[in-house]
């Protein structure tokens, strides 16, 4: 079983990496850490702060925009030129088709990153040469670790968009619905601390909304907890068990995805 879903994992990367967009992607997200080094010269102070910022950023949206315009038509291509139905007339299982497409997905993700992590390290480092005043506090561990908890949320966000693919063959369908939980992941959090505070309590909430918030924070995923910029522009050390908290987090939550979405495959009409 495992060689069946390798052999396929490898197949989908292979397709991923031919695709245009990826290219695209990857020099909209190198511009943008090039950009690093002019822009930087602007501002008059928290040089390092900047340099952080942008480079996550950069890493963070090459990450969304290859979820967001490859991943979701990875899948959706194999259905609407049935190719399919090649791969289900061979011995696989939906259930090894669904796997073998997101360790496929996944294995683009890894690449990208440790081709974006590598430029942007460059480019931290020529920002250093610039500005070394600036980069006494820099700590290359928080920022590496930023880039990994980055990582992460990938990994449940693509467990996301295999969820819905499962369910839909419309990409638009899943685009629109993977876009509504990133970002309600991302506020989720938020909302919950603001209701608790005092100027939430004075806020007129129905209790069914109420009730509604209640359950959504334990069933989204909570994507803020993956966005460690502030920490890494401050250099403020993260122990090693919040790195393994989230890391469990992302495993649980994205296993327990990938599982019912190989129910729901199974159980799909493919026409």
């Amino acid at each position: 079983m495992l060689a069946k879903i390798l052999s396929l994992s490898m197949l989908t990367f292979r397709d991923g990496v031919r695709d245009r967009a990826i290219f695209g992607i990857g020099l909209f997200s190198l511009a943008m850490m090039s950009i690093t080094l002019v822009v930087i010269g602007f501002f008059m102070r928290e040089l390092n702060k900047v340099a952080v910022d942008i480079n996550l950023s950069a890493i963070s949206l090459a990450g969304l925009l290859l979820t967001f315009f490859l991943s979701i038509n990875l899948m959706a291509k194999d259905i609407d030129k049935r190719t399919i139905y090649c791969v289900m007339s061979k011995p696989f299982s939906r259930a090894e088709y669904i796997w073998g497409k997101y360790i496929g997905i996944l294995f683009i993700i890894i690449t990208a990153f440790t081709v974006l992590t590598m430029c942007s390290t460059l480019t931290i480092i020529l920002a250093k040469l610039q500005y070394a005043n600036w980069f006494d506090a820099f700590s290359w561990i928080e920022y590496y670790k930023a880039i990994y908890a980055s990582f992460l949320m990938f990994v449940v966000l693509n467990a996301v968009v295999i969820f819905f693919s499962s369910i839909t063959s419309s990409s638009f369908i899943t685009l629109l619905f993977s876009i509504c939980i990133y970002i309600a992941g991302q506020t989720i959090e938020e909302v919950v601390i603001y209701l608790k505070s005092g100027a939430g309590k004075e806020t007129q909430i129905s209790e069914f909304i109420q009730k509604m918030i209640d359950i959504l924070q334990y069933v989204l995923p909570n994507f803020s907890v993956f966005d460690l910029k502030v920490q890494a522009s401050h250099a403020i050390p993260l122990p090693l068990d919040y790195m393994l908290g989230i890391t469990g987090y992302a495993a649980v939550y994205s296993v327990a995805l990938m599982i019912a979405a190989s129910l729901i495959f199974n159980k799909r009409e493919l026409s």
